[in-house]
């Protein structure tokens, strides 16, 4: 068996384990007789409102890819839109978070745009949404009063964290620059063959272009907000969800509950993160003392409208590019095989000096 097989089949494991005891975590103290009361009396007239955040969330999150990709090619977020909603239909279904493979395969092959490029917009997008989470995060901590005192002093010295972490990747995005020029520097030193000088420049070079919006100060300024707006469009739609099954909470803890969902889906689980939601929802709301039962009704809801919609639209998105699912899925597997061997060969050079 081969070892990206091995890999795949221990991620499914692992995957498979932690939706298992999450799942147990949401349910184990579940009233289902006040579950299905809930979905009873539950508001459904939301849903559009639901789908309306929902579409602002990804409309904003082209946009923004758009932006960081303007130093390689300019691109408008109606050209990044099917990669992105592609992306995130393969995260949820398949393991691995494989679904970002998929939209850096599929761009390049659209737009042909150098897949260490799209590979570190994606990565700068990662560090831009840890931001704006936590701002969010923090801000909801430092404001929460429903709560026990001790839970709350706690609280509130994890928001201070939040904030001095916030700091902290200001100034890595302030030096992100000077440390790709390092990087090249010592490439240029390494005691190997010029091909794989000229290789690992390469990789450098493109990647150093997908950062370099970071340099324009208007751009950037314009990215974090686009980032706070995206991440408060998932705030609301966690709040109409809350609502929609009679949840009545501060508005801290939906943003404290923001928290607890962009974490639990960083966890490897299996396709489409079920049991992560339900045990954040669960966990979190439990702090605010609402039931078990109404956090896990609440929780499906917002999980499958967002988990159809997406999945839906990402298969039209597919569709219409012209690729099949196995196609992108081979590119993206063979993708997944040459970063290996990318790391690979930076492993022997580091281990050479």
């Amino acid at each position: 068996m081969s070892k990206i097989h091995k890999n795949k089949w221990f991620h499914l494991f692992i995957g498979l384990a932690v939706t298992i005891l999450c799942l147990w975590y949401s349910v184990k103290d579940v009233n289902w007789t006040e579950v299905r009361n809930s979905f009873t009396a539950a508001r459904y007239d939301t849903i559009p409102l639901y789908l309306i955040a929902l579409i602002l969330f990804f409309w904003l999150k082209a946009i923004r890819w758009s932006w960081l990709l303007r130093p390689v090619k300019p691109l408008t977020a109606r050209q990044v839109i099917n990669p992105l909603m592609v992306g995130f239909m393969g995260n949820n279904v398949l393991p691995a978070h494989l679904g970002e493979i998929f939209r850096i395969v599929l761009l390049g092959k659209q737009q042909n745009v150098p897949p260490a490029a799209v590979f570190s917009s994606v990565a700068i997008e990662r560090i831009l949404d840890l931001f704006a989470v936590l701002i969010l995060v923090g801000a909801g901590l430092l404001c929460v009063q429903e709560i026990p005192e001790s839970m709350q002093t706690a609280f509130q010295g994890i928001g201070t964290v939040a904030i001095i972490a916030v700091i902290i990747l200001s100034a890595g995005l302030i030096w992100l620059k000077q440390a790709l020029r390092l990087t090249v520097g010592m490439i240029e030193r390494l005691p190997i063959s010029t091909a794989k000088k000229q290789k690992l420049n390469e990789l450098a070079n493109h990647m150093a272009a997908g950062t370099s919006a970071l340099r324009e100060g208007k751009l950037l300024l314009g990215l974090i907000i686009n980032s706070l707006l995206q991440w408060s469009c998932n705030c609301v739609m966690i709040y109409i969800s809350l609502r929609s099954f009679g949840i009545h909470v501060p508005f801290s803890a939906t943003l404290i509950l923001l928290g607890s969902l962009v974490f639990a889906v960083t966890i490897p689980s299996t396709p489409g993160f079920f049991g992560l939601i339900q045990a954040a929802f669960v966990g979190t709301l439990e702090l605010f003392s609402i039931s078990e039962g109404s956090a896990f009704a609440a929780s499906i809801y917002y999980h499958l409208l967002q988990y159809v919609a997406v999945t839906a639209v990402g298969l039209i998105c597919l569709a219409r590019s012209g690729f099949s699912f196995s196609q992108i899925r081979q590119e993206s597997e063979q993708e997944v095989r040459e970063e290996r061997n990318d790391d690979s060969l930076i492993d022997v050079t580091s281990n050479s000096t």
